[in-house]
């Protein structure tokens, strides 16, 4: 009897029915190992599965056979995400610089090579390779990134001659205000802001760039103009009080809300592409040794566009996956991976006051935006039922008073006091590890790994 065709592979692939898909390329492989089809496919199920290694083998061993120079270019292309979810960019760069010698027109491995650049904080590399090909640069993408690149290399005059002619997108005007405010120029990127048809919006999300970038004192009189604009939004005033070093309780629900709603449909690839966020994966790794039976409901606060309940589903196989965050537009991307069973519209407190009798609760990259830890860790501990684990992540600072907030808008907290809190509300500790939790301003920013039981 014959193998079920490879299209029915790729079918059972996308309904993340990933041993199914593998079972069937083995058959494929077993009767011709050098079926390009079958070992390329193979690869990125095992990509998608989280079977990083296994991936990298097959992806190059498919870039390796005898076939024409587009599929080898493919599979070298995806042989490269994969790297680069493995922490192996200077690999991954390799691997990309192979595929554009095989198809040098194909626009997205310029792409995906600058990006794979940026994320290495390669900017002499990137002017050089647009440089050689300099027709990339009449495309927006690849103009932004050499001007970033301009920028980080101190030619903010040439970034500036770059953009202008070509203000046609917010992410270019922001990167031509950033440097003009560097050149001390900011009074005309203000006056810019102003005549445009959303002006208090335009200078906020300006503001946000520059002080995300690491020009906080820059963005200062940019988020005040828009503060004259509008003197309701929050958002801006919780920004100048990061800018200034107060530290609040919590950022206003508006301002996380309006934040992820505006980056949704680029939050993925932001964020796990050029910040270098790996956060889920590494739960999906440390959970298995510390979970107790079957998971019946696991809650991921928010959880945005499913990225962690993409990593845990196939290793834990919860019955129920239940997942909230205040930004709809982050939902209506998780509810595309067709891994929870649920989606609530909430804040995480809200959630947490529900009666859950949770195995598991998690919360990667959402608590940076609470100053105050401690009703968070009670409310989970209510949450949770006895033996349960809630996992989450920090972004980690060593201060007096064990939290402050940065300049970006996000609370930093000190990891040591956090973990003799949730001791004193009954809490063990199963894991405390540092670890590079993302990229920001050209280097890793320092993260806590915290796993934490309510005793059985």
């Amino acid at each position: 009897m014959s193998a079920p065709s490879l299209n029915e592979a790729l079918a059972l692939m996308n309904q993340q029915a990933f041993p199914a898909a593998a079972a069937i390329c083995r058959q494929h492989l077993a009767v011709r190992a050098d079926d390009f089809n079958a070992r390329h496919l193979l690869g990125l199920i095992e990509f998608k599965a989280g079977q990083l290694l296994a991936a990298t083998k097959d992806l190059q061993k498919a870039s390796r056979l005898p076939v024409a120079a587009r599929f080898k270019a493919q599979a070298l292309s995806n042989l490269a995400l994969v790297l680069q979810a493995r922490g192996r960019l200077e690999n991954a760069c390799e691997a990309l610089q192979q595929a554009i010698e095989y198809q040098p027109k194909e626009l997205a491995f310029h792409l995906n090579l600058l990006g794979a650049l940026e994320k290495r904080s390669d900017w002499s590399s990137i002017i050089a390779h647009l440089n050689s090909f300099t027709s990339l640069q009449q495309h927006p993408e690849a103009r932004l990134s050499l001007a970033v690149a301009l920028r980080h290399t101190d030619q903010n005059q040439q970034a500036l001659a770059l953009l202008e002619p070509t203000l046609n997108s917010l992410d270019a005007e922001a990167e031509w205000a950033l440097n003009a405010a560097i050149l001390n120029q900011i009074e005309p990127v203000i006056e810019y802001g102003q005549q445009t048809d959303q002006a208090a919006y335009w200078l906020t999300l300006v503001a946000d760039y520059m002080a995300e970038e690491g020009f906080a004192t820059l963005a200062t009189p940019v988020y005040q103009a828009a503060l004259e604009l509008d003197p309701s939004n929050v958002s801006v005033r919780h920004m100048l009080s990061a800018a200034a070093g107060e530290c609040t309780a919590q950022a206003p629900d508006a301002y996380v809300e309006g934040l992820y709603d505006q980056h949704a449909d680029a939050f993925e690839e932001r964020l796990t592409g050029r910040l270098g966020y790996h956060a889920p994966t590494l739960l999906a790794e440390r959970l298995p040794d510390f979970t107790q039976g079957a998971i019946n409901t696991l809650l991921d606060l928010g959880c945005g566009t499913g990225l962690c309940g993409q990593a845990l589903q196939p290793v834990l196989h919860p019955r129920n996956l239940i997942g909230c965050d205040l930004s709809q537009q982050m939902l209506s991307h998780a509810a595309d991976k067709s891994v929870y069973t649920e989606l609530l519209h909430a804040d995480l407190m809200s959630t947490l006051a529900k009666p859950w009798q949770a195995d598991l609760i998690t919360a990667t990259d959402v608590l940076i935006y609470t100053g105050e830890l401690s009703p968070v860790l009670q409310a989970a501990f209510n949450a949770l039922a006895p033996g349960g684990l809630f996992a989450f992540t920090l972004e980690t600072c060593c201060h007096s008073e064990g939290v402050m907030l940065d300049a970006s808008g996000r609370y930093r907290h000190d990891a040591q006091k956090l973990l003799k809190n949730a001791q004193e509300q009954g809490y063990e500790v199963c894991v405390a590890e540092e670890f590079p939790l993302r990229r920001e301003q050209g280097n890793m920013l320092e993260g806590a790994l915290i796993i934490l039981r309510r005793p059985s």
